[in-house]
């Protein structure tokens, strides 16, 4: 069940943790301006973080600039915010009056602010399983060095227009892994969770290429990569803490 208010986020967060979990995902959908306000919870979420051990990751949206310090300050562990290269993509794909750089400004607000974890989000084939500014949104992180970088990949979803488009292809994949690593030398880079699984065939050549962590890799991939000697370690939290 959604948390509605800001009593239902805390009830909700007691039973996580008397059910033994670690942390949760603050997020939910975004405005016809791409945001997604979470003023009203911070209380609710200093509770949580006064009374709990749970960590929690905020995934923000176009967050106003001036609600920043309120959630760095709230005691949010880590703050998950998509990235983008090309205006197009997020007026014709997400159908936003929005620009690049405006979600840029949103990683830069939390850094300046001194939140404990930022992890850019980078949806390589976004743009109708095609490349479209993924190269550029790297580029737009290099002078704010982050910590941990997340890949994902366009998953084509029933009842959307993108519902028939192919997945961004291996080679794609593989090259915007290759840029990151080259122009982000000290980010780790993770897998995440939100991608396309039709083709599980690439993931130790993905490792290869400079991938630190892959969330629910196959099993085929954890044994190839054994065998090729790496040592494989399991984390059971969100990627954005890698």
């Amino acid at each position: 069940m959604p948390a509605l208010t800001p009593d239902d986020l805390i009830q909700m967060a007691e039973v996580i943790a008397e059910r033994g979990g670690r942390g949760f995902l603050l997020s939910g959908g975004v405005d016809s301006n791409g945001r997604l306000s979470l003023s009203d919870y911070i209380p609710a979420v200093q509770t949580i973080k006064e009374t709990t051990d749970l960590k929690i990751n905020a995934h923000i949206g176009l967050c106003p600039e001036n609600e920043i310090p309120g959630l760095v300050r709230s005691g949010i562990d880590a703050f998950s915010v998509d990235v983008y290269g090309c205006d197009e993509t997020i007026r014709e794909v997400l159908g936003l009056d929005a620009r690049a750089d405006d979600y840029l400004r949103v990683v830069e607000g939390l850094v300046r602010n001194g939140a404990p974890l930022v992890a850019p989000h980078i949806c390589i084939g976004i743009h109708g399983g095609h490349l479209k500014g993924e190269q550029q949104a790297v580029e737009k992180l290099r002078s704010l060095a982050p910590r941990v970088l997340i890949l994902l990949s366009l998953i084509p979803t029933k009842g959307t227009p993108y519902a028939s488009v192919p997945p961004p292809s291996k080679d794609d994949v593989l090259s915007i892994v290759h840029y990151a690593k080259e122009n982000l030398p000290t980010a780790k880079l993770v897998l995440g969770c939100m991608r396309s699984k039709l083709d599980r065939s690439s993931e130790a050549e993905l490792v290869a290429a400079g991938l630190d962590g892959i969330v629910l890799p196959a099993n085929s991939t954890v044994e190839k990569l054994r065998a090729e000697g790496y040592t494989i370690r399991k984390s059971a939290m969100c990627c954005s803490f890698a």
